[in-house]
């Protein structure tokens, strides 16, 4: 019998500072949940790549609302969404390694090889990347 999934959002504005502290919050959040300290650290990368892109590129450099939804379904999975209200990533979303020459663009890539399904989408002003990790019941608290 599958668990009630917990849902919870964090939000903060986009400074740098305020950003890691968002992604520290989610991931001590999860270690309630989570046995597996590797699974949170891949978590922890994920959300600090996401939400540092945000502060880098969503706003213009200017800051700007940033929120994590976080759904937990005890005993099988993790999603996230990190969610920004500006500019987002138009039509070039790319998930692949950018080559060992290139200053940039591996968050994705990163974040992609990190879970089991990672997703950019833009609906109703809102930009959204999504994160979907599947997590094996001996990783989990009981």
């Amino acid at each position: 019998m599958e668990r009630a999934v917990t849902r919870k959002v964090f939000r903060t504005e986009s400074h740098p500072g305020d950003s890691r502290r968002l992604a520290k919050d989610v991931v001590d959040y999860l270690a309630a949940f989570l046995a597996d300290g590797d699974v949170l650290h891949d978590l922890d990368i994920i959300l600090t790549e996401a939400c540092a892109n945000v502060c880098r590129h969503a706003y213009g450099g200017q800051p700007g609302p940033l929120e994590v939804r976080l759904a937990v379904s005890p005993g099988s999975w993790i999603e996230l969404e990190i969610v920004d209200w500006g500019k987002g990533f138009g039509d070039d979303v790319r998930f692949e390694n950018p080559g060992p020459d290139a200053e940039g663009g591996r968050g994705l890539y990163i974040m992609r090889m990190l879970a089991n399904d990672c997703q950019v989408r833009r609906h109703n002003g809102e930009n959204v990347v999504f994160i979907h990790k599947d997590i094996g019941a001996p990783r989990w608290k009981t």
